[in-house]
């Protein structure tokens, strides 16, 4: 239900009030009025934090792994880590150039207004220059954060990558903490993510800690997960998974899109 108030009704109740009050008792109104919206704001803006705290607690919940699969998981990791270590800067940026085109080019990314990416580091797809030119494009760009204590992640909004982004822990590029938890999670289109290594089934495997997973949960089916890697990350067959790892919809390489999603556009 939509409960905002448009401009032209505003208008009307401040004709009402001078036919009825007089010019004498506007100012009262109108600041009675502004002081009515700013507290259904703060109230709007608490409930949302709690909201997205709820939804990300939820997520937190993980179904134990038995020994054989995270041996398994252990192994591919270690795999995949050494191989994308394996390509040279050169190698590795002009390949995250390419991702990056083949990404921006695909009609869901075209019409998201609003993107959770996160900020490169080590060896990953380098998305930095990325993330530069979609605020360039005034697309809104959200960057996860781990909280610490647990196993769970929030976002942040930014508007420029050199002034907003911090290192966290592990070195992990996190926003400032004055722009977190300010962005109601409906609202995110789009949701691109890093990952040791990709299978051609959208398994996704990850560092191990399970903050995507956690976070991505209670997601999932309702916004579109992309995962960026290059091809030498790409696993084939099926990667080792549990009830709890979250699948992706798309994988982006340099060699184009993996998965055959009529979501990718």
């Amino acid at each position: 239900m939509d409960m905002s108030v448009g401009f032209s009704e505003i208008l009307l109740i401040l004709l009402l009030v001078l036919i009825f009050f007089g010019s004498k008792e506007l100012p009262k109104f109108i600041r009675e009025t502004a002081r009515f919206f700013a507290r259904v704001r703060t109230y709007g803006d608490k409930v949302r934090r709690e909201l997205d705290t709820i939804s990300v607690d939820m997520g937190a919940l993980r179904v134990p792994e038995d020994d054989n699969l995270l041996t398994r998981k252990s192994e591919m990791r270690k795999k995949y880590l050494a191989l994308r270590r394996s390509l040279a800067p050169e190698e590795r940026a002009e390949k995250s150039s390419k991702i990056c085109r083949i990404l921006c080019e695909s009609a869901l990314f075209r019409n998201a207004t609003a993107v959770m990416i996160y900020v490169n580091m080590g060896s990953e797809v380098e998305t930095r220059g990325f993330i530069t030119e979609m605020l360039r494009r005034g697309k809104r760009v959200l960057v996860p954060y781990c909280k610490s204590g647990s196993r769970s992640m929030g976002i942040g909004e930014i508007t420029n990558i050199e002034n907003d982004i911090v290192l966290g822990e592990g070195n992990v590029p996190e926003p400032r903490p004055e722009l977190r938890d300010r962005f109601f999670l409906g609202d995110l289109r789009l949701i691109v993510c890093p990952g040791v290594s990709f299978d051609v089934y959208g398994g996704r495997l990850g560092r191990g800690s399970a903050y995507y997973d956690n976070f991505l949960r209670e997601l999932k089916g309702r916004v579109p997960l992309f995962g960026l890697a290059f091809d030498c990350q790409m696993h084939e067959g099926h990667l080792p998974f549990s009830s709890s790892d979250v699948p992706m919809e798309q994988i982006v390489t340099e060699s184009g899109l993996k998965l055959p999603d009529r979501l990718a556009g």
